[in-house]
């Protein structure tokens, strides 16, 4: 082992690398930036939203999407700290009857878009 620390606990919304950190969405401390060579949590972020939830990167950025909400939240990533550039919320959520309408899925970029899907609802954004 490297090391083994619980500064990262990852339920299922997965983790990225960019550089030399490691970032996800860590049960209790909120989204969390951890040096991936030490294991040492950089930053911590709390708030309400986004809520834990998945996470991707592209072009610098963390797509962060909550779980209970559906919102997609735009930030930095770098180790300096969180900085939130903007939301994207679903134009429209299932009526697909589920115990609590949590949006497990991860997001995905292929081609230049941004595929987000709520149950039975597939959306696609283009990114520039």
């Amino acid at each position: 082992n490297l090391y083994v620390n619980k500064n990262m606990i990852n339920h299922h919304g997965g983790v990225v690398l960019v550089g030399d950190h490691v970032y996800g969405y860590s049960d209790g401390p909120g989204w969390t930036c951890q040096n991936l060579m030490t294991g040492e949590a950089v930053w911590r972020h709390r708030v309400s939203e986004p809520g834990k939830g998945a996470v991707l990167s592209a072009g610098g950025r963390l797509l962060c999407l909550d779980e209970r909400t559906g919102s997609l939240t735009v930030a930095l990533a770098s180790p300096d700290g969180w900085k939130e550039f903007g939301r994207l919320d679903f134009p429209e959520r299932s009526k697909v009857p589920s115990q609590d309408k949590r949006v497990w899925t991860h997001p995905v970029i292929s081609n230049g878009k941004l595929y987000l899907r709520d149950h039975d609802l597939l959306f696609c954004f283009e990114l520039k």
